[in-house]
């Protein structure tokens, strides 16, 4: 009996250990920074459609804002900014991972141009 509850308990708190990380690292406490939607523009570089999360490479081109408009506005409460240190660089934007990210492997090729209103996580990495 007592083996029986030590296996339980074993395995309820590698359960509990396990559910912490995936918590963290999927940031479920919702803090993301909607003062500052980051703009990133660009071509995709390399595109995953595998779990844990879609991931896009995006090479970004330009400090300048593109036109664009954004779905659900009143998410967002500052202004867009083009960061000037993203330019030159390929940003690796991870995606939620839920059906209507994943569908996007049918529409984005590498080579597509892209713009991404991205929110940038309150807690580090960011």
């Amino acid at each position: 009996m007592l083996k029986m509850i030590g296996r339980v308990c074993g395995f309820a708190f590698t359960t509990f250990c396990l559910a912490g990380t995936v918590t963290a690292h999927h940031g479920m406490t919702g803090r993301y920074d909607a003062a500052i939607p980051i703009v990133l523009s660009g071509t995709i570089t390399a595109t995953t459609f595998a779990p844990p999360h879609p991931v896009l490479s995006v090479r970004v081109d330009t400090a300048e804002l593109p036109a664009f408009e954004v779905g659900r506005p009143a998410e967002y409460f500052g202004p867009a900014v083009a960061r000037a240190e993203d330019v030159g660089e390929v940003r690796e934007i991870e995606l939620s991972p839920v059906g209507m990210f994943y569908d996007l492997a049918e529409r984005v090729r590498v080579g597509d141009r892209i713009v991404i209103v991205a929110l940038r996580n309150c807690f580090p990495p960011h």
